[in-house]
């Protein structure tokens, strides 16, 4: 099968988050500008507009790093939107669909930015057509990585991480926080589960 460097995949990524996530939002903010212009945005609104922005896209690097890090060889081209590895570490461990995420966040950070309804609009039909991706992309995952990924699905939230209990962490940080290096193939999964617990005196288990 051949596959795309990770170089150039980046490339093409950056390429197209550029043209989606920046050129689009700001085509959208001319939308209707000679019929009703719209009011002077404070300075402190295009501020948060633009930290937002910064945040979402900042988060969508930290998910294609890791990303770039599950393939040393490149990124299959097959007509799947889903790659054939099973993620765990770095946004991951804390969120199923962190990229989609990033993309939510910096549509919202740009219609706080220019403030105009076709934004708004945009950022709701981004946020549409990932929920709708991603429950299609867990079916798949289901059914390719079978219990590994059904245990995943038990421990990591969809979209927000969970908090932490005092006194009791929650399932899905701990048990995410301990994989973090944990490689992405799915053959790995009996690897994720903790090692049975020996009896008192025994010594540790073979490192």
């Amino acid at each position: 099968m051949k596959r795309i460097p990770r170089t150039a995949g980046v490339l093409v990524w950056t390429a197209g988050a550029i043209a989606m996530y920046a050129a689009v939002p700001f085509e959208l903010s001319r939308v209707g500008d000679r019929a009703r212009p719209p009011g002077p945005a404070t300075p402190a609104m295009r501020g948060a507009g633009l930290l937002t922005v910064a945040a979402g896209a900042a988060l969508m690097a930290w998910a294609l790093a890791a990303h770039y890090q599950a393939a040393p060889e490149g990124w299959a081209l097959d007509s799947r939107l889903t790659p054939a590895y099973l993620l765990r570490r770095g946004p991951y461990r804390l969120s199923r669909n962190p990229m989609y995420a990033g993309e939510a966040v910096v549509w919202l950070g740009w219609a706080l930015y220019y403030r105009r309804p076709a934004v708004w609009a945009g950022l709701a039909i981004q946020c549409a057509a990932s929920a709708t991706i991603a429950r299609w992309e867990e079916r798949w995952l289901l059914a390719r990585f079978g219990g590994g990924y059904r245990e995943y699905l038990a421990e990591v939230p969809r979209w927000v991480p969970r908090s932490r209990k005092r006194g009791s962490p929650g399932r899905a940080v701990t048990a995410a926080a301990s994989r973090w290096w944990m490689p992405t193939a799915s053959a790995d999964h009996a690897a994720a589960r903790p090692p049975a617990r020996r009896p008192r005196g025994t010594g540790p288990p073979p490192g």
